[in-house]
């Protein structure tokens, strides 16, 4: 009798573990509505232009979309941006630049005795302004992807301009702004080399180098984004643009949480990413999550010591 019974309690106690190991299975936080893509080692620095991991220590890059990596090996410190899936990377009169697809590499010395600042990047040139020389002047100047000067043009304004707007992360404008004295717009066209004036308004760049300009007209906002300097879109809504926030950049975001189980009362769970919006998803893993890029097409995080870039499952 006592032998049934220990066999019938093992069998319990058995049934008891496959159970909650089932259970644990099942209810153990995980990675959803996404699919992964490619992984590669990360570097320690920031984001540049929402596009690229930019190390701190040396000039090397990691696209956070396609995960190619990029050294500029012979090029130390300096000014650095991105724009038009470039790495562009400024040191006094010389501008190094290559693409974060590992496809170009090119290096483009300016006039001497200029100070150089960047301007814009668009799809197949650079824009460069250049102050200095003999008599003393301004100019712009375009470089093309091979780093070949392609066009220059005087500053078409003798009362001075202010820096160009550039996104604080680093970010080139797709078509760059100058600010003259009287608040006028100088808007230039990388490819093209043309210049348009615009009236006084505040200028910021946004998602992927996109330029916005926003002015209040008879108590609406007026918010005109420049693509390319053909390609314009223009919105309006009451009130002040101080007081009417501009519409979302991104139709999903990512958010850091934790993820927890019910049967696991100890700790403070695992590190989440809840993604919402347009596309929805969740990311959990036992390392530190930041999210890099988020966009119509993945997620691109960094999971510990790794940049993993995901494709939405519900993608249509």
């Amino acid at each position: 009798m006592r032998s049934r019974r220990t066999i019938t309690y093992a069998v319990i106690a058995a049934l008891v573990v496959v159970l909650t190991l089932v259970l644990g299975w099942f209810t153990t936080p995980r990675t959803t509505g996404l699919e992964g893509q490619w992984e590669t080692a990360a570097v320690r620095g920031e984001v540049l232009g929402g596009r690229a991991l930019v190390s701190s220590d040396a000039n090397v890059a990691i696209d956070l979309v396609s995960g190619t990596r990029i050294t500029l090996g012979s090029v130390s410190g300096g000014s650095r941006a991105v724009g038009a899936g470039r790495l562009l990377v400024l040191n006094d009169s010389v501008l190094d630049g290559a693409g974060l697809d590992g496809r170009s590499r090119w290096t483009w010395q300016g006039p001497p005795a200029h100070r150089l600042r960047l301007v814009a990047a668009g799809p197949s040139m650079t824009v460069v302004h250049a102050c200095g020389g003999t008599p003393g002047g301004c100019r712009l100047i375009g470089v093309d992807n091979n780093g070949r000067q392609s066009w220059q043009t005087p500053q078409p304004t003798a009362t001075g301009t202010s820096a160009p707007v550039v996104g604080k992360d680093g970010n080139l404008p797709t078509v760059g702004v100058l600010t003259a004295a009287d608040g006028t717009l100088l808007i230039i066209d990388p490819g093209s080399s043309r210049v348009v004036l615009r009236p006084a308004a505040d200028a910021s760049v946004g998602r992927d180098g996109a330029l916005t300009l926003s002015a209040a007209s008879d108590g609406r906002c007026e918010r005109t984004t420049f693509a390319t300097l053909d390609k314009v879109t223009v919105l309006t809504a009451p009130g002040t643009c101080e007081t009417t926030p501009p519409a979302p950049a991104l139709p999903t975001r990512a958010t850091a949480t934790r993820s927890g189980v019910w049967w696991w009362p100890f700790g403070d769970g695992r590190p989440t990413l809840e993604v919402g919006g347009r596309h929805t998803g969740r990311v959990v893993s036992r390392a530190p999550l930041r999210s890099l890029r988020v966009d119509d097409l993945g997620l691109t995080v960094l999971d510990g010591e790794v940049v993993r870039r995901y494709s939405w499952v519900d993608r249509e």
